[in-house]
């Protein structure tokens, strides 16, 4: 993706050196939009293990604490610079998407894929979103729309799915400034993710919980050499 800031650039090499499960670039900006706008907030905690693995299931591997360190704060500083724009200048807000060189398509499947993900994390919550007002409900279905369109079991005509495709990436904006707007109006304030998350300490004792989120103390995670 060309003229990304130099912390994007940086982020999207550690994540590619990661792991080949670890999320891509575009998939991690669907991902923080809709840990977001979420209803109910998620804690770093909960989710970081899923940025490693985009499948959830594999422990994270890290060259030192200092690499894992380093790398946690790439993806925090994404979260926190999304985190307000939305806020303070929704207008400014794009999701970052992939382009094909061959066609300049706009691949806004991969940013819907982290999205999706987001969703898949707190699926009963999201139903506030459909029981809100007529524009709220449009944006929440909207996306939704665009995640079963590219479930390999959807139905669509291609004449369907590039009308669809057309408007994707443009929708995708609005619809994640709508949905944020109804979180900051009507959840309660306990609920809404903090303004900016610390990035992590530099030093972390061997019984401490490892900051990859694993879950595990960090001599027998990320410490285990």
């Amino acid at each position: 993706m060309p003229n990304l800031p130099r912390h994007l650039k940086q982020l999207e090499q550690e994540l590619l050196g990661v792991s080949e499960d670890a999320m891509l670039l575009e998939v991690l900006d669907g991902f923080i939009a809709g840990l977001l706008v979420c209803p109910e907030l998620i804690p770093p905690s909960e989710w970081l293990r899923w940025v490693w693995d985009s499948e959830g299931g594999h422990e994270p591997v890290f060259d030192s604490l200092a690499h894992l360190n380093k790398i946690i704060g790439l993806v925090m500083q994404h979260y926190n610079s999304t985190a307000r724009i939305l806020a303070e200048r929704p207008g400014h807000y794009g999701p970052l998407f992939a382009v094909d060189p061959r066609n300049d398509d706009t691949l806004w499947e991969l940013w819907i894929e982290g999205f999706e993900t987001a969703y898949k994390l707190r699926p009963a919550a999201w139903q506030k979103c459909l029981a809100a007002d007529p524009q709220t409900v449009q944006a929440m279905s909207g996306l939704l729309r665009l995640v079963n369109a590219v479930q390999p079991d959807q139905r669509l005509s291609d004449e369907q799915y590039s009308t669809l495709s057309a408007t994707a990436p443009d929708n995708i904006a609005l619809w994640i400034i709508t949905l944020n707007e109804w979180r900051l109006a009507n959840d309660d304030p306990a609920n809404l993710p903090p303004a900016f998350y610390a990035p992590p300490a530099t030093k972390v004792g061997r019984n401490e919980p490892c900051p990859c989120s694993s879950g595990k103390k960090y001599k027998k995670c990320c410490g285990l050499n």
